[in-house]
């Protein structure tokens, strides 16, 4: 029989996943057969349009198949996805963790929850989430090649995955810079600025200071950021820090 791969957190059988999907997956992945049970659930709650059923249907798959093997990654990933469609974002940052548990590297995982955290206003967990995305991809870029694969063909892999994946290294770049610059406290949002060092690349390359013509006259400026905050609490922005930042990014 025919297997269908499904990405863990990611996409079900038709793509459907709530959040944004970007690239090749990083991160676990489950084989289903088609055909099988779990194929059929899985079908039968993609099928669903009527919240109340899907929810239904998802429980009953918890309860059943989705409690074998590596299934509950699935069953996670469902009610991450359909949470976030009812805009139930602490329900759905909820088995997102409970997803990371299960697999710390999903990076559509991590792409959901700042999707969730963002639309709550939850600078924070905004932040949060994509400090445990810079993780993942630091991860998996310093990983050894699986047991069978040339270290060159290994390279090759992951330089292909990465590239697929920029869009959702820019997406989740953008949301956690926004997510920290929206913060109302000043000081708070000094601090998640710091925290969040390692964005600032491509908010900078798309910056309006960046996109003026260059005046000689006229005296060098700070970067656009600091000018509206605490430029002690900010100095992130330069420095051996932002330099590991970047490599952990690119």
């Amino acid at each position: 029989m025919g297997f269908r791969r499904l990405l863990s957190g990611a996409l079900f059988l038709f793509s459907c996943s709530a959040g944004p999907v970007f690239g090749q997956q990083i991160g676990k992945f489950v084989p289903i057969q088609a055909g099988s049970e779990v194929d059929h659930a899985l079908t039968e709650i993609n099928a669903a349009t009527d919240p109340a059923q899907k929810l239904a249907l998802i429980d009953k798959f918890a309860a059943g198949p989705g409690s074998e093997g590596d299934n509950p990654l699935l069953v996670d990933g469902l009610y991450v996805d359909y949470y976030i469609e009812q805009k139930n974002y602490d329900k759905a940052m909820e088995y997102g963790d409970k997803l990371f548990a299960l697999d710390p590297d999903s990076f559509q995982n991590a792409m959901n929850m700042i999707r969730a955290a963002s639309e709550k206003g939850d600078s924070e967990r905004v932040v949060g989430y994509g400090e445990k995305a810079a993780g993942i991809l630091k991860r998996f870029k310093g990983a050894a090649a699986p047991e069978g694969t040339a270290a060159q063909v290994w390279e090759e892999q992951k330089a292909k995955t990465l590239e697929s994946n920029k869009e959702g290294v820019a997406y989740i770049q953008q949301a956690v810079y926004n997510g920290a610059i929206q913060a109302r406290d000043p000081g708070k949002r000094a601090a998640l600025l710091a925290a969040c060092c390692w964005c600032f690349p491509i908010i900078i390359a798309t910056s309006p200071i960046n996109s003026r013509k260059p005046n000689r006259t006229r005296k060098k400026q700070s970067p656009w950021w600091t000018q509206r905050q605490n430029p002690r609490a900010l100095r992130t922005n330069s420095g051996p820090g932002r330099r590991a930042c970047r490599r952990d990014w690119r």
